[in-house]
């Protein structure tokens, strides 16, 4: 029998010579792959091996979103109406001009029906909800759930939106009385945290109260992904898909279980004591009573509610009193137009007064266009699509991504669009279609719109009738946005914070 002797430095150069084939073969990949738009002559940026163009937002060097509005003021500054984009090596679609996203998201939505987001069903029920489902079971859904979301239906829920305003106003008022400075980021995100937990789960959440309890620091950590999970992530799965972000966000065991529980023992509860509750949670277990809803997609729905509510509503709250407070004429003028039609007492305004203020919606609006909550818009093509005027062809499976933050920070049809300014949405004014488009646009536009104004705009109005917001040093008038990009949410560095003071003479509620 003959041995073989192979020495330690034979292996190293083997292994060496398999790495270094590997590498090249990999880089060789990605720059057959980088073609893809070229040979459809459709107008890109060079993207660069192994993140294509998104080097900077993986790596923490800028924001996502930001560079998504960088690419869109390229390419629209050179004429192009829509254009090609790498997320690492997965070729991405990138309208520009308003029409084309008319026609994705409204025209020829049957072609674009899909976010190509995230979801799993049998591994990650959480992740199975209206939001990211698709085809024919996201239309049965959206069906069945958008009764649920009348104004009627909302009407019933409005004293839960009272009493936890009533908590917001009472957590800041300590720090009022003093003139001292609030993070109102973090206040604003307790306040639709209990909001949200209240309606949705039937749960007395207390984050304001007590923002160390143990719901609070799960509200907490939700969006906290941990690094090594977004990379784990990012390298198994790719990030091709920009939809693809949200299961670094998701796909936690820890968070199933506890949200899961919290769940099955309010409808156990509910179910063996003939419970009705003013909230979203017994109306969607009507809908499971009349039409039929499985505890997985009740499940799923209340987890929705909850993440889109929550981040988006609290940032929109905090980045308008941000605004506010650097502009004290705008302030005053939003503050007299809720007294002289609401009074002083919040507590006793009612839900069509929040509906009926034609200035607080423009300041509301306004915010919404400097920052919105989401800074992009993704769909995916389910069957292949001609770009009308072109013989450009989209494929069946390539993701689009609307660029709405370049969008709604264009000087063409926004001017001068760093300047917060409400009249920009007066009665006289009109925005370009498909150029504003806070809530989506499309028969996928956000479901939870009605809800997400209301505590948006009952809590401004709330404080605006008790407190004066002034400028901190701490938070510079153009707010930075944390460069590392793990979520699909336009998330501030370091919060918000305002100083806050008293207003005279106002009214609260002493119960």
């Amino acid at each position: 029998m003959f041995q073989v002797s192979v020495s330690s430095s034979t292996v190293l150069e083997l292994l060496f010579t398999f790495i270094t084939i590997s590498v090249l073969t990999w880089y060789l990949y990605y720059l057959y792959c980088f073609n893809y738009w070229k040979k459809k002559g459709v107008p890109t940026i060079a993207p660069r091996f192994p993140a294509g163009n998104i080097l900077k937002p993986i790596i923490g060097k800028e924001n996502l979103f930001d560079a998504i509005a960088k690419y869109y003021n390229d390419f629209k500054s050179k004429g192009h109406k829509h254009a090609g984009l790498y997320f690492f090596n997965g070729p991405i679609y990138f309208p520009i001009d308003p029409e084309i996203i008319k026609n994705i998201l409204t025209t020829d939505f049957d072609h674009f029906m899909d976010r190509g987001m995230y979801f799993d069903e049998e591994k990650f029920p959480l992740s199975a909800h209206l939001f990211s489902i698709e085809g024919s079971k996201w239309r049965n859904l959206r069906t069945k759930l958008s009764p649920t979301f009348t104004s009627g239906k909302l009407k019933t829920m409005y004293e839960i939106f009272v009493k936890m305003t009533e908590n917001f106003i009472r957590t800041i008022e300590p720090t009022a009385q003093k003139g001292g400075e609030v993070n109102i980021k973090y206040v604003s995100a307790n306040f639709t945290a209990d909001l949200i937990l209240s309606t949705a789960f039937g749960l007395e959440g207390n984050t304001l109260k007590n923002p160390d309890n143990e719901l609070s620091q799960i509200v907490t950590k939700l969006f906290d992904v941990p690094t090594w999970d977004f990379v784990k992530t990012v390298m198994v799965e790719g990030f091709q898909n920009p939809g693809k972000i949200v299961k670094a966000l998701l796909s936690n065991r820890s968070k199933e279980y506890i949200f899961t529980e919290i769940l099955k023992n309010a409808v156990k509860q509910r179910d063996e004591n003939n419970i009705a509750r003013k909230d979203f949670l017994s109306l969607l277990l009507e809908v499971r009573d009349r039409e039929g809803l499985s505890f997985n997609e009740i499940l799923a729905q209340c987890f929705l509610f909850f993440l889109a509510g929550f981040e988006t509503s609290s940032q929109t709250i905090s980045y308008c009193i941000h605004n506010l407070a650097h502009n004290q004429e705008i302030q005053e003028k939003l503050r007299s137009e809720i007294f002289d039609n609401l009074g002083k007492d919040y507590t006793k305004y009612s839900y069509e007064d929040i509906f009926n203020l034609p200035y607080l919606d423009q300041v509301f609006n306004e915010t919404l266009r400097l920052h919105p909550a989401l800074g992009f818009l993704n769909r995916i093509c389910v069957k292949n699509y001609t770009v009308p005027g072109t013989d450009v062809v989209i494929e069946e499976g390539t993701p689009v991504l609307i660029p709405v933050l370049g969008l709604q920070r264009d000087p063409e049809y926004f001017p001068d669009p760093l300047k917060f300014d409400p009249e920009r949405f007066g009665k006289d004014q009109s925005q370009v279609p498909f150029t504003f488009m806070p809530f989506g646009e499309g028969p996928r536009f956000c479901i939870g719109m009605r809800y997400g104004k209301l505590q948006v705009k009952l809590g401004l109005a709330a404080l605006l009738s008790q407190f004066k917001f002034l400028p901190s040093p701490n938070t510079p008038k153009t707010i930075q946005l944390d460069k590392y990009s793990k979520t699909l949410v336009m998330t501030p560095l370091k919060g918000i914070t305002v100083k806050v003071e008293m207003l005279q003479s106002t009214v609260r509620s002493t119960g």
